[in-house]
């Protein structure tokens, strides 16, 4: 048999040690500071601004509409006036000075009566020929008030425009007021700006205050949070840059304390990997001298295995199979290192005489040891790698055996259905403290005691190499039980 090293593993897991523990080649850089319109508050803040003069434009257009008409009545209200004046006027003719006098007060070119059919002229020359438009102040259609607005802004009132509204003193007549649109127009224009100005003073406080406050709720703490991020991927080892929650209950609050536990987790796992990466260079150096041992060790056991003495050849068998186990587990062990094991060469074969041969490695049966019990049928057939079956059920095995302290009970029980083959182990031992199921299947943290945890990292990793799995299915003051999960047959 061969025993010089696997050069091939030594050689890798000296290369991945070094690497494992050097960490980042170089620091993340360190993102500037975005400038005000590219930062998060401050898209906020010419979003606000947007949004409020968008908002004040929608509340302009039916403010404007009732500005133009509080302004035409303003016209029909001094057009009545100046009709009382003329109505008390002796023979109802005024002086033709006071007659412009009041025409410019009411502000129009003309100003009619309008009963049925018959138009009469009060004040002012006759009205042009033709209108450029046409309002009619007893039609209040919300709609028609704007529309009419339009048309003046837009200058499609012509030359002048032709206001109709009742007579406020007389049901039966007409009020008729021809008006000149430009002082109209530019009425409209002033109350615009004011409009205007008043909605960006409106949308710069507001977005102003809004900006001031998502700064103190949520850029600053996020600020906090990045820097945290930032600080901690350039030392992770550093207690001191892990983030500490501030104690809010908000979604910030929240976010806080999930990235203070991961980064715990991740100072955690880097601690683990230089373990490992220690582990692994200390058994790359160890594993050349170790297999040479275990060489000579294999010499004797094959001259052991010539005697005649019926002892002797009982347990030479036993003694030449674990030799040769611990030859090629030796071999192998530096592939845990590179987070990898060789795929399983599966055959068929009897679970019952695995089991057997598991326990006569650990001697189970021997006067002052735990009972036990085989509770395998001696014909279920399974389909695995013999070599790596035998490796989980033997850290299990040894498991159960190291917490019962060689008292109490240790049984195997194996059952066929519906496609799979479940194997449980089952000890009567204390338990497993609850910090210990935390952490089962993970290396350096899974461990009962003084172990190193790796046993049932392995044997998961080597189950669910053959599609099966492996569970805790109970652990309490009466004993543990693991279930073994593989797939009947391989497809």
């Amino acid at each position: 048999m061969d025993t010089r090293p696997d050069a091939d593993a030594e050689a890798g897991a000296a290369a991945a040690a070094p690497g494992i523990l050097s960490g980042p080649a170089e620091p993340l850089p360190v993102p500037a500071r975005p400038s005000l319109l590219r930062s998060l508050s401050g898209r906020l803040l010419v979003l606000t601004i947007i949004f409020v003069m968008l908002s004040e434009v929608l509340i302009y257009v039916p403010s404007v509409a009732r500005f133009q008409q509080g302004y035409l009545q303003g016209r029909v209200e001094a057009a009545y006036l100046a009709s009382l004046a003329i109505t008390a006027a002796p023979e109802k003719r005024l002086d033709p000075d006071l007659a412009m006098e009041l025409l410019h007060s009411v502000g129009a070119m003309a100003v009619a009566l309008k009963a049925g059919d018959q138009r009469a002229l009060i004040l002012g020359a006759h009205p042009p020929e033709e209108m450029g438009a046409v309002y009619d102040l007893r039609d209040e259609d919300p709609v028609s008030l704007i529309a009419d607005t339009f048309t003046t802004i837009l200058g499609g009132a012509g030359n002048a425009l032709l206001v109709v509204a009742q007579h406020p003193g007389n049901p039966d007549l007409v009020l008729e007021i021809v008006l000149d649109p430009a002082p109209l127009q530019q009425e409209i224009a002033d109350y615009s700006s004011r409009i205007f100005l008043l909605s960006l003073m409106i949308s710069l406080i507001t977005a102003s205050l809004v900006f001031l406050a998502l700064y103190f709720l949520m850029v600053r703490p996020m600020r906090r949070l990045t820097s945290s991020m930032i600080r901690f991927s350039r030392r992770p080892e550093d207690a001191g840059r892990v983030i500490r929650p501030s104690g809010r209950r908000d979604e910030i609050g929240i976010a806080e304390v999930q990235l203070a536990h991961m980064q715990a987790e991740v100072r955690t796992a880097l601690a683990q990997q230089k373990r490992l990466a220690a582990l692994g260079a200390a058994v790359a150096k160890i594993s050349h001298d170790l297999r040479n041992i275990l060489a000579g060790a294999q010499l004797l056991s094959d001259r052991l295995s010539t005697v005649e003495d019926p002892t002797v050849q009982r347990v030479a068998p036993r003694l030449i199979a674990s030799v040769d186990r611990a030859i090629a587990l030796c071999g192998r062990t530096l592939q845990f290192g590179k987070a990898e094991e060789s795929p399983p060469q599966r055959r068929r074969f009897a679970l019952h005489g695995l089991v057997e041969e598991v326990a006569a490695t650990l001697d189970l049966g021997a006067d002052g040891g735990p009972r036990w019990r085989n509770d395998v049928a001696p014909d279920l057939m399974v389909e695995a790698d013999p070599e790596q079956l035998y490796r989980v059920l033997l850290n299990l095995m040894r498991n159960a055996v190291e917490a019962m302290a060689g008292q109490g009970e240790l049984s195997v029980l194996a059952v066929a259905g519906q496609g799979r083959i479940a194997v449980e182990v089952a000890d009567t031992g204390p338990g497993l403290p609850e910090k210990v199921r935390a952490h089962l299947f993970e290396p350096f943290r899974g461990s009962r005691s003084g172990g190193t945890g790796l046993g049932l990292t392995i044997a998961l990793e080597l189950v669910r190499a053959h599609g099966g799995d492996l569970r805790l299915l109970r652990s309490d003051g009466r004993g543990t039980t693991f279930r073994l999960e593989l797939p009947e047959r391989t497809a």
